[in-house]
């Protein structure tokens, strides 16, 4: 086996492993019922961007879409499909090692020269109907994003991937402000009209991340910083999908111990009354509270329907859309409900009193006020505002 062959075998591993977990969460239900009409509402959707700019595109100026697609520069990496067990069977052949490192490095750049050209597809109507734009601005707009996007990519890959909490903020914050400075003068550059400034600075950029990737191009010496950028790229992927169904157990992560939990840390009551749906509801408040993931999750699910809700114009989709996300809220509230309270040892055999039904529906229904409130503005009250006042 060559190196090429053993590259295009663990890519298939990985696709593999990915396509297993996918449908760990996808069953032929929500295929049928959300995931193919959304792809069929998605063409219909594009397709009369083409015939008629959406009315929300009017309130977007064209800095804003320069800053969205700075946000969508982080998260990548330079990947060499290095596994651990490399470290005693393959590293004895340096030449079968190197060949498929370097192929991996090679695809990593081809895949996000794919993702810019998806990007570029997907907002060409608004580019150029909208803005006025031409096709050649917008091949520079994505060229300088691509290798903006390799140069980060490149300078986390020579960074410590160990490090966490504050210590990785910290360190991220020259990266931030570098690259934000590139990508100001990137914006100036492509207002202004200086193309050839724009061409200058990809070519930069691209030589800047080869030069920081020549080291685990062409040694094999890089091992551990290659495998742990591979392991954290591969789980933070896991978790990512994993975080979409709270259904799936998952393995607690290891957190440091600390002799008291930040908030409530001397177990304060939150209701004055003692009773038993109030004992359910303050056992549910702190156990999401204390845990990021759950409010996470939460602002992640009201966040993308939410925004869905917005681009899409007709006024039956919005409605039609707002009616499913408020089932699918309620489907994930009773799923996390379960899983802190209905599932618990110490709590479980209540599951049928009157306290703990009560409790559950409070919590379903505060929870599920903001994406009314929000789904109320955007589908009627903001259009109605908007006839009495052009400007607003």
């Amino acid at each position: 086996m060559n190196s090429n062959q053993l590259l295009f075998h663990r890519i298939r591993e990985n696709w593999k492993y990915k396509y297993k977990i996918i449908k760990t969460i996808i069953d032929w239900t929500i295929l049928i019922y959300i995931v193919v009409p959304a792809a069929v509402i998605t063409i219909f959707v594009y397709r009369s961007w083409w015939i008629a700019p959406p009315f929300w595109i009017a309130s977007v100026p064209f800095s804003l879409l320069f800053a969205v697609f700075f946000f969508l520069l982080w998260g990548g990496n330079f990947k060499t499909y290095i596994r651990e067990a490399d470290i005693i069977f393959l590293r004895k052949n340096e030449k079968l090692m190197l060949g498929m490192k370097r192929g991996g490095i090679i695809i990593s750049y081809l895949t996000e020269v794919l993702s810019a050209v998806f990007l570029a597809v997907l907002i060409s109507p608004l580019w150029i109907i909208h803005y006025e734009l031409s096709l050649k601005e917008l091949v520079l707009f994505f060229g300088i994003w691509v290798s903006l996007r390799w140069l980060v990519m490149a300078v986390n890959g020579q960074l410590n991937v160990h490090l966490k909490g504050w210590r990785n903020l910290i360190r991220s914050i020259p990266v931030v402000v570098g690259a934000g400075s590139i990508w100001w003068l990137s914006y100036k550059a492509l207002q202004s009209g200086g193309l050839l400034l724009v061409f200058m600075i990809i070519i930069l950029n691209g030589i800047a991340s080869m030069l920081l990737l020549k080291k685990r191009f062409t040694t094999i010496h890089t091992f551990e910083q290659d495998l742990s950028i591979d392991e954290k790229d591969k789980s933070k992927y896991t978790e990512m999908i994993f975080g979409l169904s709270m259904d799936i157990e998952k393995l607690p992560k290891p957190k440091p111990v600390r002799k008291s939990p930040r908030l409530y840390s001397k177990s304060n009551r939150i209701f004055k009354t003692r009773s038993p749906r109030n004992g359910f509801l303050e056992l549910f408040i702190k156990a999401t509270t204390r845990d990021m993931e759950y409010v996470r999750g939460y602002f992640q699910v009201l966040g993308i329907t939410v925004a869905a809700i917005i681009f899409l114009p007709p006024l039956w989709l919005k409605i039609t859309l707002a009616a499913v996300g408020v089932l699918f809220l309620t489907v994930w509230i009773g799923s996390v409900w379960h899983k802190l309270i209905g599932s618990h040892p110490f709590t479980k055999k209540y599951s049928g009193d009157e306290g703990y039904i009560k409790g559950k529906q409070i919590v379903t229904a505060v929870l599920l006020i903001p994406f009314v409130i929000i789904c109320l503005l955007n589908v009627w009250i903001l259009p109605w505002i908007h006839s009495f006042l052009p400007f607003f």
